[in-house]
């Protein structure tokens, strides 16, 4: 039996929450802690959302699932002593197929596409915050309160 995608991506999303919560609370460089808080906040809407528009066509998500989490943890972890350039680096290159798969989806949906369409402008707005980062240190804030403003 093949996953459905939206609950596949609703599972990233807790994933997503465990991953940046690790940097959020054990990242050396604490100037960043406004970025995790609001990188966590993305995952958090999107979930919350997903998770209600799931529910509607009949699909169940727990609240919390213990392999995404220690997976979160895990990964992030391995990641934790890198410098924010190569951290924001290595981040870039790991979004970017998420971002273009879940594109793809949403432009080929034939049903759910609102939820097709949250879960790309998610993974676009996290890709987009790492390129501004990437270009401009402190410039990539303004691209996460712009999804949280019109989804929260």
């Amino acid at each position: 039996m093949q996953t459905n995608p939206l609950y596949s991506a609703y599972l990233g999303e807790l994933y997503g929450i465990a991953f940046f919560t690790t940097f959020a609370n054990k990242y050396s460089d604490d100037s960043h802690i406004h970025k995790w808080q609001r990188l966590i906040k993305v995952e958090q809407i999107t979930a919350t959302k997903l998770k209600t528009g799931l529910k509607a066509i009949g699909i169940n998500c727990p609240d919390h699932v213990a392999e995404m989490k220690t997976k979160g943890l895990q990964d992030a972890e391995q990641w934790l002593a890198l410098d924010w350039e190569t951290l924001v680096d290595t981040l870039e290159e790991w979004v970017e197929p998420y971002a273009l798969r879940y594109r793809q989806q949403a432009a080929s949906a034939t049903k759910h596409h609102d939820l097709y369409q949250l879960v790309a402008q998610h993974e676009d707005a996290i890709w987009a915050f790492l390129h501004a980062e990437q270009n401009d240190v402190g410039s990539g804030a303004a691209i996460l309160d712009a999804f949280i403003t019109q989804y929260k």
